[in-house]
């Protein structure tokens, strides 16, 4: 009888073990799969941040070249340099058209910078 007892103990704490074995094993996977998740987050994030560094800095240079513009428009507008000389109606276009143009941008830029999920609202 102790002999069928210490097999049955003997047994029981094989299985005991290997479901613990097992447990870790799992837990490990996960751990490592979370792990792996994260890396690939961190990694996203940085790629879109380079991304939308290269955005940000095309958008300000074109932000740029649209105020020389409006400056030598209206200076040359202004002063009638060569004979230059615009409509009225042609000039305010050009000006309102700058001017909602440059609204457009930096709404869409704040939309995206303060609106988890990049859409225009």
């Amino acid at each position: 009888m102790e002999a069928l007892k210490e097999k049955e103990d003997i047994f029981k704490s094989l299985e005991q073990s290997e479901q613990s074995s097992v447990d870790s094993i799992t837990q490990r996977a996960q751990q490592e799969i979370i792990s792996d998740l994260q890396k690939e987050r961190i990694a996203w994030s940085r790629s879109r941040r380079k991304h939308r560094k290269k955005f940000d800095d095309k958008v300000f240079n074109l932000l740029r070249l649209q105020v020389v513009f409006l400056f030598a428009l209206i200076f040359l507008q202004g002063f009638k340099p060569w004979g230059f000389s615009l409509d009225e109606w042609v000039f305010g276009l050009f000006v309102n058209g700058c001017l909602v143009y440059t609204y457009a941008l930096i709404r869409y830029i704040a939309s995206d910078l303060f609106n988890g999920n990049q859409k225009l609202e």
